[in-house]
């Protein structure tokens, strides 16, 4: 039978309720708080399933309940009152129950906090005349712990700088590095969610003006296996376009991902994301000052009403000069 009013509560209805682990099917609490898999699954502590013909006890309801008010909390998501049976109690059918776990499964990708960033700047020692390539790795512990800073709604932000703004060139590449804003790349490979009431897509442009992103869907999941120096994912590719410096003074970010590490759909370990900063202009004044930056900033998921399942988060950053 199923989990249904005036019905004798059994074991395989409570498993259906929480579901196995890992899994990923819908409206279960397991897909959502447990291992999950791919863009599912926020690394909790899996509730256990009853043995067939065990009694379902208050604290197996008590673990449901309150694991899926978490999770709701953690989302900012809304549920429908249930009340916590307690030991030698009975449990009674609520339907609030069921429909609170549709709920946190359609609310998975959101979250109503993140935690506190870590970051790198990288910036040019000297003055250069042609490219400027700055290269950052995020490096998680493994895959699952990538997909646990994804799907609970960690994210990476790249932000691009030139103070310089001396007119020529320099003031050419502080325009559009403030014009470039702030490169948001999210967990999922389509659609939108909303992490600390703003909505995102995989790949997000925040501020700035002109050029959008090459393709919103290039989020974590969205982006493709490539090696360093490799034709990589064209994430945003912005030009500067007053003359004399239109079309030939250009800031680009490319990303990558080192592909699965294991077994429950991950999408790699390492998210390499590349700025190519470009002077190829006929001009004659094209000494770039030094000072060009980038900063790429790990935000990690909230800890108040969920566990670190993402363990430590580093980020790697270098550039490269070229001069003609």
């Amino acid at each position: 039978m199923s989990y249904a009013q005036f019905g004798l509560i059994q074991a395989s209805d409570y498993n259906s309720l929480v579901g196995g682990n890992p899994t990923t099917t819908a409206n279960t609490l397991n897909a959502v708080w447990a291992t999950g898999s791919g863009g599912v699954g926020y690394g909790q502590t899996a509730a256990a399933n009853v043995s067939a013909g065990a009694s379902v006890a208050a604290t197996n309801w008590a673990t449901l309940i309150n694991n899926t008010s978490s999770a709701a909390s953690h989302q900012g998501a809304t549920l429908g009152t249930v009340t916590t049976p307690t030991s030698g109690g009975t449990v009674t059918y609520q339907a609030n129950v069921v429909t609170n776990l549709q709920t946190i499964y359609g609310n998975r990708l959101n979250a109503a906090a993140q935690g506190s960033t870590t970051a790198n700047t990288t910036t040019t020692g000297g003055a250069w005349t042609d490219t400027a390539t700055f290269t950052f790795t995020v490096t998680f512990a493994n895959g699952d712990a990538a997909r646990y800073f994804f799907n609970a709604g960690g994210q990476i932000k790249m932000t691009a700088s030139h103070p310089n703004n001396t007119a020529g060139i320099n003031a050419a590449f502080n325009s559009l590095a403030s014009a470039t804003g702030t490169i948001v790349v999210s967990g999922q490979n389509s659609g939108s969610r909303t992490i600390v009431g703003t909505s995102y897509n995989g790949l997000t442009k925040v501020g700035g003006s002109g050029d959008a992103v090459a393709n919103s869907a290039l989020g974590y999941f969205g982006l493709t296996t490539n090696a360093i120096g490799g034709t990589n994912t064209l994430l945003l590719d912005q030009n500067y376009s007053t003359s004399p410096y239109s079309g030939l003074v250009e800031i680009q970010y490319r990303g990558n991902v080192n592909g699965v590490q294991g077994s429950n759909g991950d999408n790699g370990t390492i998210v390499r994301i590349v700025s190519t900063w470009n002077s190829d202009t006929a001009n004659t004044i094209k000494v770039v000052g030094s000072g060009s930056a980038v900063t790429c900033t790990a935000v990690p998921p909230s800890q108040t009403n969920i566990a670190n399942t993402w363990g430590a988060i580093t980020i790697a950053g270098s550039v490269v000069t070229a001069n003609v």
